[in-house]
């Protein structure tokens, strides 16, 4: 596949992005990229679900601690050329930035490493649906947040 190709790809925010009061600068951030942000997916992962998500025990851990479960998390779904690749960059530069002098491999955001990545966290992270809107963010007028669908 050429990787200029458009692409799908997400961006999940993790719990200390709402913590520390950052989910407004990541979604400035987002919106900056070009990608296009087709929909927003509001998610509840469960522990199950982090373990599927994470093959390492540390990452695993470090998840854990953030109790997921208690929080409702956004998911940008994403749509542009070299999404994947792009969107990792930018998960790393979002990090360094938010971390600054202290900066930590993870936090803030969940992007998938690989298009094959992509396709299996979206599976899973879909059973997880609360909430689907279409984008908040596109190349026309805002459209009306009443028009969310509620998933059962």
């Amino acid at each position: 596949m050429n990787t200029k190709e458009i692409q799908e790809s997400f961006c999940l925010l993790k719990s200390e992005a709402y913590l520390l009061g950052k989910k407004n600068y990541i979604d400035k951030k987002i919106k900056e990229s070009g990608l296009g942000i087709t929909e927003v997916w509001t998610v509840r992962l469960t522990f199950g679900d982090i373990f599927r998500l994470y093959e390492k025990w540390i990452p695993r851990i470090v998840m854990i601690m953030r109790i997921p479960p208690l929080f409702d998390l956004d998911m940008y779904i994403l749509k542009g050329p070299d999404a994947v690749n792009y969107m990792h960059s930018l998960k790393h530069q979002i990090r360094h930035e938010m971390w600054r002098f202290k900066y930590v491999k993870g936090g803030f955001v969940h992007a998938p490493d690989s298009i094959e990545e992509a396709h299996q966290h979206k599976r899973i992270i879909s059973k997880r649906i609360k909430k689907k809107c279409p984008s908040l963010y596109t190349l026309r007028p805002p459209i009306n947040l009443n028009r969310c669908q509620r998933d059962k």
